[in-house]
């Protein structure tokens, strides 16, 4: 580049090529310095789809500008002509030496073949030889594929067996017994045979209707084996889910697939092997002077094919060094510019403007477009379905625990009014000659909040005097034992498996007429306790003792276990956390419970619910009338409980 400048009377005209600091303006910058520079005003582009580049310089000076942006294009096409061609005679030499060597190579060949012919005659291969031939081709392609898809299904079984032994190591040892099997591998060395069969007899030319024929013989063996094998891994498949945790089932299922595979292709590339070496005897029984003669012949045809193959490259590339010419076309040089390219302060504070309306707009587009929960009750109550209370956000959550236990601990905060609003509509909920005494409640989702509810609708309904239990159903992550700091078991688990008594899984509470049982051990098949004689029998039994029994289940879509829940009991809540819970599910989960059992369905609780942030001014009403020990703002009188909604 520095060579390049052979006039410095136009100094002035150039900004970096030039070093300013020194007192008379005459040395060019260094060497690392225009690398640096070049490098930041320099910008190469190449418009997708077109073999064209734009060079952009960007410098305070025109002339230097333009100068930069020739000097690039010129070199880069220099460059590219000197590439071109160095591939190119690379290619040349390369060929050059490859042909000299086959060329020797296929003179020894020839040599080869004529002293064999000459000591030995000549050989003509029959068609009993040429069907040997291409029988044992055939069964090596197919034993190296069942090579190649056993070493896949090995690595995934091996992935899948050390991801699963960290969990239940027992797991993998009981599905390699039962894959063992010897009726099992008896039945899928059958198949392999037959198959394997079936595939030589389709390679061999032969009359179509014939070969047709046969191969409908193979399928018609082959069918019912397939049936029994199949038959037998779902027998394999149940009994691992029935002794399986579910949690645990996805990825036992996946290793017992896996494990299949591993032992279906290691029975196919046996019994390959074992068919493959019965024509390999054939094969070792002929006359040597056939095998010699193949062999010598076939290596004579190949490396002379690709002797003339080298030539002919060889000369075309020769050819190409010769008239190579330049792939790179200057289309348009750069020019002088006629005014600044930047800055363009107009275009700066429109787009200012414009991305400042954008930003505001489009966060406030996506903020809504991306935010699918449920938000509000007015979403519910237009859909048709009926909120029977909101909670407000309970500060006293934070600290777990008893602190949950809002209506015992805090009777005249706001969230312990709403709870007993809801007592109040829970009354009147469903008008029938038999009161409500088993109430459920679950959710769509983890994590909304329902077992609060759960402890303070228990906690009301015990505070107008009735006899209250509060069960968890929760068999699979309960949390009610955590609310009375009290030990998990026993609970209703063991009572339903006869391990323990009524009296040892009733606990009382802080509240007279309340009184817990908690989920005990958890069992390995939640849905099917739940659904037992036992567990109908239980409620039957707890109805004739409590007024009212509150009922903590899982999430309605996670597990069936409060599908299961919901058929015996006399009413459903469906609780939902304000701005938390997908809209999608919660509507999915209200739609399947109006399916069930409409008149079940009780209506929804909408938990941690802000009125200020859903209402804005209204809230001061609601605050106004939620707070009995404050005194209004314009005569100081004191609200009383009297007075209030």
């Amino acid at each position: 580049m520095i060579d390049t400048f052979k006039i410095n009377q136009d100094k002035d005209k150039f900004y970096y090529l030039f070093n300013h600091s020194d007192e008379d303006n005459n040395s060019f910058v260094s060497v690392p310095a225009l690398t640096d520079i070049l490098s930041s005003i320099v910008k190469i582009d190449q418009k997708r789809g077109l073999d064209v580049v734009d060079i952009v310089v960007e410098s305070p000076s025109r002339y230097e500008a333009m100068l930069v942006a020739n000097l690039y294009a010129t070199v880069y096409q220099s460059f590219s002509l000197e590439l071109s061609r160095e591939e190119l005679t690379t290619l040349t030499r390369y060929l050059n030496e490859e042909k000299d060597n086959k060329f020797k190579d296929l003179a020894k060949a020839e040599l080869d073949l004529e002293d064999y012919q000459k000591n030995g005659g000549l050989i003509l291969l029959d068609a009993q030889v040429k069907n040997l031939v291409e029988n044992i081709s055939q069964l090596e392609a197919q034993k190296n594929a069942a090579n190649i898809e056993l070493s896949s299904k090995e690595k995934e079984y091996n992935s899948l067996s050390t991801e699963i032994a960290r969990i239940d190591p027992t797991l993998v040892d009981f599905m390699n017994g039962k894959i063992d099997e010897s009726y099992i591998s008896e039945v899928q060395s059958k198949i392999a045979e037959l198959e394997s069969k079936r595939d030589i007899e389709a390679s061999i030319p032969q009359d179509e209707k014939l070969k047709q024929k046969t191969l409908d013989e193979y399928n018609r063996k082959i069918e019912p084996l397939r049936k029994t094998f199949e038959e037998k891994i779902q027998v394999l498949k149940t009994s691992l889910y029935s002794n399986t945790p579910e949690d645990r089932r996805i990825v036992g299922q996946k290793l017992l697939e896996a494990n299949v595979g591993v032992q279906s292709y290691r029975t196919k590339v046996n019994t390959l092997s074992k068919l493959l070496s019965k024509y390999e005897d054939q094969f070792s029984k002929l006359p040597s002077q056939s095998i010699e003669y193949a062999k010598l012949e076939r290596n004579r045809k190949a490396t002379e094919k690709l002797y003339l193959i080298l030539e002919e490259k060889y000369q075309e590339a020769k050819i190409n060094e010769r008239i190579k010419l330049g792939t790179i076309l200057v289309i348009a040089p750069s020019v002088l510019a006629s005014k600044p390219s930047k800055p363009n302060r107009p275009l700066i504070v429109f787009l200012g403007v414009m991305l400042g309306l954008a930003t505001s707009l489009g966060f406030a587009f996506a903020r809504n477009y991306f935010d699918h929960t449920v938000k509000s009750p007015d979403e519910i109550e237009n859909k048709g379905i009926s909120v029977l209370s909101w909670i407000p956000a309970i500060d006293e959550l934070k600290g777990g625990g008893q602190s949950e236990f809002i209506v015992a601990n805090k009777p005249k905060s706001p969230a312990s009014e709403a709870f007993k609003a809801l007592r109040t509509r829970l009354q009147y909920a469903k008008l029938e000659e038999t009161p409500i005494k088993t109430i459920l409640l679950t959710s769509s989702v983890p994590s909304e909040g329902k077992t609060t509810i759960s402890l303070n609708v228990a906690g009301s309904l015990a505070q107008m005097d009735k006899k209250v239990l509060l069960l968890d159903c929760d068999l699979r992550k309960p949390r009610i034992h955590n609310v009375f700091e009290t030990d998990r078991y026993p609970g209703l688990s063991d009572y339903l498996f006869s391990n323990a008594s009524l009296e040892e899984i009733t606990r009382k509470t802080k509240l007279d007429n309340l009184s817990v049982i908690t989920s005990g051990t958890i069992p390995p098949n939640p849905s099917e306790l739940l659904a037992s004689k036992q567990m109908k029998e239980f409620l039957e039994k707890m109805k004739g003792i409590y007024d009212f029994i509150v009922i903590d289940s899982p999430p309605y879509i996670s597990v069936t276990d409060a599908e299961i829940l919901f058929r015996i009991t006399d009413g459903t809540i469906l609780v939902l956390r304000a701005g938390k819970t997908p809209a999608d599910a919660f509507f999915r989960t209200c739609e399947k419970l109006m399916k069930l059992d409409s008149h079940n369905f009780l209506g929804v609780v909408f938990n941690n619910f802000s009125y200020k942030s859903a209402y804005g001014y209204y809230y001061n009403y609601y605050y106004y009338y939620s707070k009995p020990e404050e005194k209004t703002k314009s005569n100081g009188v004191k609200i009383s409980s009297d007075t209030r909604n």
